[in-house]
């Protein structure tokens, strides 16, 4: 085969022609297997990216609110002045999407700064809200649990309620609770009111299928199907909101010096 191959172009060239494909099938696995192996790192580097970008977006916001109410320029200083929602990246470990009160376990607790009633978005919008922690875990009520209300709005109209899961579809969620002379149409995006301290305002959460009125009932209620999809659900992001306790604290009627 040496003798063959050596003395022979044409020999050569179809030698090299088979090697050729060869290595590069080889070569080509290796790749993808090699590719495949730092998808883990390139996940992570893109989570800490969101993360970053979306720490930005809210001070643009809050700058935008102060330009709004025409504060003096020294008052711009974004997480100085005025504390920005804060976005910690975390893996589900457990996930449930079949009960009617389902829950979700994630892999970051009190050693990473998670305390409970912190809410959990994904890149697509909403999840749920911290109800249990321990060092390092937390467990999570998702929005496809029959015991979770967050407040939710129209975002076209502003109209707000009470989003809920029936225990059926988990592509499906309601908002209820909506005057009767709410307006709306198909499509409509619905988002976090912010009347908590929990969620900020504007966190997506669905478009709106079809409206109904539930039985005895006048106000309306509509079906909104869900931006998050919690049957592939493997990475989230838990929200801190810095002013949380200050602002429970107004709510309730307590003041502090």
């Amino acid at each position: 085969m040496f003798l063959l191959v050596h003395n022979s172009e044409f020999q050569r060239s179809k030698y090299l022609s088979v090697f050729q494909e060869i290595a590069g099938r080889v070569y080509f696995v290796s790749n993808s297997v090699q590719s495949y192996l730092n998808l883990k790192k390139t996940n992570a580097d893109l989570m800490q990216q969101i993360v970053t970008l979306e720490e930005e977006i809210q001070g643009y916001k809050k700058n935008l609110e102060n330009l709004t109410d025409r504060m003096p320029p020294d008052s711009f200083n974004i997480g100085v002045d005025y504390p920005v929602y804060q976005y910690i990246h975390a893996r589900v470990v457990h996930n449930q999407i079949c009960e009617a009160n389902n829950y979700i376990l994630l892999d970051k607790g009190s050693k990473n700064g998670i305390t409970e009633d912190m809410a959990v978005v994904s890149v697509k919008g909403i999840v749920g809200v911290v109800m249990n922690v321990s060092s390092h875990f937390s467990r999570v009520i998702p929005v496809l649990n029959s015991g979770f209300h967050p407040s939710c709005m129209i975002k076209s109209t502003s109209f707000f309620g009470s989003l809920f899961w029936d225990g059926k579809d988990p592509r499906y969620v309601h908002l209820s609770r909506l005057p009767s002379h709410t307006s709306c149409e198909i499509g409509d995006t619905i988002v976090t009111s912010g009347y908590s301290a929990t969620f900020p305002p504007g966190v997506l959460v669905g478009t709106i299928e079809g409206a109904f009125k539930q039985k005895n009932e006048e106000n309306n209620s509509l079906k909104v199907r869900l931006f998050t999809d919690f049957s592939t659900l493997n990475e989230v992001f838990i929200i801190r909101n810095p002013l949380r306790e200050e602002q429970i604290t107004v709510e309730k009627g307590v003041s502090e010096e």
